[in-house]
């Protein structure tokens, strides 16, 4: 049974205050984690009961942010609003300051702060209550301290609201996944009188169940009571959205209520997080996958005995290593591809060896004692880590023949390119590449996160932001890594129909007859000519290519296209020996001047020209037989991809003219003064 209730007018109430104010009479729960979509009033129901068990217990409180500038922007203001609409002999009881509200007959304080330094949580003891409002803006560490220092005082408790964000978030994988729940009725009384059950009534209460613990005093084993609970709200359950069940009080904001309403026709992933506060991820609209979604294509998936098991693999051990499961049904007609399983390696196992034993095991798990593999083509590389200098490839694929899984290598010595596959994986989730279909398994939810939230650089390419550990102190590259795996076995598994679709993507002049040429970059090349050809602003872009002469061949050795680049990006584009013709405007005279003084390079200025597609058509030929680029860069340097991608995307339509720009501009120039 609940406390008694102090006077304060319960018809401003939802039904998170009524279920927060049972709950803190109750001196077992010591968790309270509400979470749930976009305004389900979470943080104003647990001002309303913070300020009413200051006064009716006399008990200081204490409301953090992680970020200290949000608290006068948003939760102090709740408590203000409140404040200012009790009735005038109450709102008299109450003095408030910067950052802190004080209930003048009892001297009990709330006090705001944010958590920007975790030195800040000191002194805890002094609080009966901690609010940690936006819960998944802090880190987990900031949770555990919070959770050590406070203590001191009986019936203490910790009070958390959140959104629910990815689900590889801690929220979830240290609270909701660590502990066994059980769903509990909604309904309850206050000083004996039942409430009626619409007014308490939430999308989800749960508590966690009992659990033994060790009295260290005694030694004997204890029962300790179910301590925190979880409850789940929405809009639908705020009756400032949806208004009162009886329409007397609260308010009906209709259009609150049509814009979810779009959002659940027009946007069905948004409206799942924001609206319905499920675990999820809200897309930005740059999303590398553009095409996946979680509706259309994840379903419940098994291993099936009768299909081969395919493993694609990445060797980054931060912040994990990664193992994707496929299985793939190839038929004349198409191939029907299916993830089935994931397998991220983090510490203590992102080790190759610890990681291939866990990757035995669930191949194991079914039965299966053999495996093909692919993945990333740099794990072929030596491994300075490993005494015997073996590659990642070859530890892996050693370690699962010791585990007793025989492996088919089928890794490839090079990486498709980024882009261009990343365009046919979205083609096929869009249904345009006849008889190919590619499902994600439901049982792979960090797979599933890294598809929806991975985003697209400037280049087509995968953005992969660095993020920083406080605790380790080491950065690593949050998103991308599975995405990885997805495309080395898509492109692997589907090779005709990604052959095909490359082909018609390159359109053009210079690949009108196949594919551009590429030269070995391990060849050593003499000491022969350099030439660059940097054009600085193409349509707002600089263009730059350097090249080696190599017999009859000019091999690209840097190459970039760069938006808006800075005269220094300019700059860095020239070769520190041979020639740099600099196709500009005369704007561009005083800095090329400049550049003189510093380079070791022989400087040469043509004029800006404005025919590029003439130029483009005399000069074909040569590009096409006479030219030649790194393999290597093609696929991991940005600026260098950025390059072919422009180079093979020109149409002749006023678009993509950086690239055919420069090397036509290159040829016409190398035809001249370099002849054979």
């Amino acid at each position: 049974m609940a406390k008694s209730v102090p006077a304060y007018d319960r018809t401003r109430w939802n039904p998170l205050a009524y279920h927060l104010w049972a709950l803190t009479a109750d001196t077992r729960t010591r968790f309270i984690i509400l979470w749930g979509g976009s305004s389900s009033g979470k943080s104003y129901s647990v001002a309303q009961i913070l300020l009413s068990c200051a006064a009716w217990e006399g008990e200081n409180m204490l409301v953090l942010r992680k970020v200290g500038s949000s608290v006068a922007k948003s939760t102090f203001q709740d408590f203000k609003t409140i404040i200012a609409g009790y009735p005038d002999d109450q709102r008299a009881e109450w003095d408030i300051r910067q950052f802190r509200v004080i209930h003048r007959p009892t001297g009990a304080r709330i006090d705001f702060q944010g958590l920007d330094d975790p030195e800040k949580i000191k002194g805890l003891s002094s609080y009966r209550r901690v609010f940690m409002d936006e819960l998944n803006e802090f880190d987990s560490a900031d949770f555990k301290q919070i959770r050590k220092r406070l203590r001191g005082k009986k019936g203490q408790q910790i009070i958390a609201a959140f959104n629910p964000v990815k689900e590889t978030h801690w929220i979830k994988t240290d609270i909701f996944d660590s502990q066994q729940w059980e769903d509990r009725p909604t309904a309850m009384a206050i000083n004996g009188t039942p409430i009626p059950p619409e007014l308490t009534e939430v999308k989800s209460y749960r508590r966690n169940l009992d659990t033994q613990i060790l009295n260290p005093r005694t030694g004997e084993i204890e029962t300790h009571p179910s301590d925190t609970v979880l409850i789940q709200s929405t809009y639908l359950n705020n009756f400032w959205v949806v208004g009162s069940p009886d329409g007397t009080y609260g308010y009906y904001d209709e259009q609150c209520v049509a814009d979810f309403e779009k959002d659940r026709l027009h946007d069905p992933d948004y409206y799942n997080v924001y609206a319905l506060g499920e675990w999820g991820v809200i897309r930005s609209g740059s999303e590398f996958f553009a095409s996946f979604s979680r509706p259309s294509h994840v379903r419940a998936t098994a291993h099936d005995p009768s299909l081969p098991v395919h493993i694609s693999v990445d060797s980054n051990v931060l912040p994990y290593i990664t193992v994707t499961y496929w299985q793939a049904d190839i038929t004349p007609e198409g191939v029907n591809l299916r993830q089935i399983a994931e397998t991220c390696a983090s510490h203590p196992d992102n080790t190759v060896r610890r990681a291939a034993k866990l990757t035995a095991a669930k191949l194991k798990s079914w039965g299966v004692d053999s495996t093909i593999i692919h993945g990333d083509a740099s794990t072929r590389a030596a491994n300075n880590i490993d005494e015997q200098k073996r590659s990642f490839l070859d530890l892996f694929i050693s370690t699962l023949a010791a585990e007793g899984i025989s492996v088919e290598d089928r890794v490839g010595t090079k990486n498709p390119p980024v882009a261009m596959s990343g365009e046919f994986i979205n083609a096929v989730w869009d249904g345009a590449i006849d008889g190919h279909a590619i499902v994600i398994g439901e049982d792979c939810p960090t797979s599933i996160e890294d598809y929806l939230s991975v985003q697209k650089d400037e280049n087509g390419g995968i953005l992969k932001t660095r993020i920083r550990n406080k605790a380790t102190g080491q950065s690593y590259e949050e998103h991308g890594h599975i995405s990885d795996t997805a495309r080395y076995i898509v492109c692997d598994l589907m090779p005709r129909a990604f052959t095909a679709y490359t082909n018609r993507r390159k359109r053009n002049l210079y690949a009108a007859e196949g594919f551009l040429r590429y030269f070995n970059p391990d060849t050593p090349v003499p000491d022969t000519p350099v030439l660059a050809y940097i054009v600085p602003n193409q349509g707002g872009k600089l263009a730059a290519a350097q090249a080696i002469k190599a017999g009859d061949t000019w091999n690209i050795v840097r190459a970039a296209i760069i938006d808006n680049p800075t005269p220094e990006q300019t700059e860095a584009a020239l070769p520190d020996r041979g020639v740099a013709v600099i196709e500009c405007s005369k704007s561009y005279y005083p800095l090329v001047r400049d550049w003189r003084t510093r380079s070791r390079a022989d400087i040469r200025v043509i004029p800006e020209r404005g025919d590029i597609d003439r130029r483009v058509a005399a000069t074909s030929d040569y590009v096409r037989t006479r030219m030649a680029f790194n393999p290597q860069l093609a696929d991991t340097d940005p600026e260098y991809s950025a390059f072919i991608t422009s180079l093979l995307d020109y149409n002749r339509d006023g678009q993509n003219k950086e690239a055919v720009a420069c090397l036509s501009g290159f040829a016409q120039y190398a035809a001249k003064h370099f002849p054979d």
